[in-house]
C-alpha cells in the first residue's frame, strides 16, 4: 500500500542530494560537495523507516492518510534520532532536523549544512512532505527562492534521473 509512496520519497532524496552538492559546487560553500549529497540523501531517512515500520501494521497499512500526517509530524525528529544512533557527524543530523520548516526568509547564502539541505529540498519538490496537508507543495517563488536558484532546476533533474537509472 505504501510502495509509490516510497518510490516518491526515493526519487525525492536522490534529486534532494544531487541538488544539495550541486548548491556547494556553484556557491563555493566551505562543505564538502560529497558531505552535502549525504545529507540530502538522508535528510527524510525517518520518513523511510517510519514506512517500514507502518507496512508491519495491517491497522495502518488500512489508514495510509493517516501513516502520511504521522510521517509529515515526526520523520524529522525520528530521521535524527536514527542517524544520531548510527553515528552520522553531528552537522549532518542537525541539517536534517528542520529541513520541513518553512522559514520566515530565504538564507542569505548558503552558511551551512542546514541551508544547503533546506534549499535542496526545495529545489527537489518537496512534494513528499506536503502531501498529506491536502495542499500544494511551497513553489520556490513562495520560498522566496526562485531568483536565486530556480535555474537550477533542469540540471539537478537530469543528473538525479542518470543516477535514478544507474541504480535500477
Amino acid at each position: 500500500v505504501f510502495s509509490d509512496l516510497a518510490t516518491s520519497l526515493w526519487r525525492h532524496s536522490v534529486q534532494s542530494a544531487v541538488a544539495a552538492r550541486q548548491l556547494v559546487r556553484r556557491e563555493e560553500c566551505p562543505i564538502d560537495p560529497e558531505d552535502a549529497f549525504l545529507a540530502g540523501l538522508v535528510h527524510d531517512l525517518g520518513a523511510s523507516y517510519m514506512l517500514y515500520r507502518a507496512a508491519h501494521y495491517p491497522e495502518l497499512r488500512a489508514r495510509p492518510d493517516t501513516v502520511r500526517h504521522l510521517i509529515l509530524q515526526w520523520h524529522e525528529s525520528i530521521g535524527g534520532s536514527l542517524l544520531h544512533a548510527l553515528g552520522f557527524a553531528e552537522d549532518v543530523v542537525n541539517a536534517i532536523a528542520d529541513h520541513d520548516q518553512l522559514r520566515t526568509s530565504p538564507p542569505k547564502g548558503l552558511r551551512n549544512l542546514n541551508d544547503v539541505v533546506y534549499v535542496a529540498n526545495a529545489l527537489a519538490g518537496a512534494h513528499f512532505e506536503w502531501s498529506a496537508l491536502g495542499v500544494p507543495a511551497p513553489t520556490l517563488v513562495d520560498l522566496g527562492l526562485e531568483e536565486h536558484y530556480g535555474e537550477m532546476r533542469p540540471a539537478i533533474s537530469a543528473e538525479a534521473q542518470t543516477l535514478l537509472t544507474a541504480l535500477t
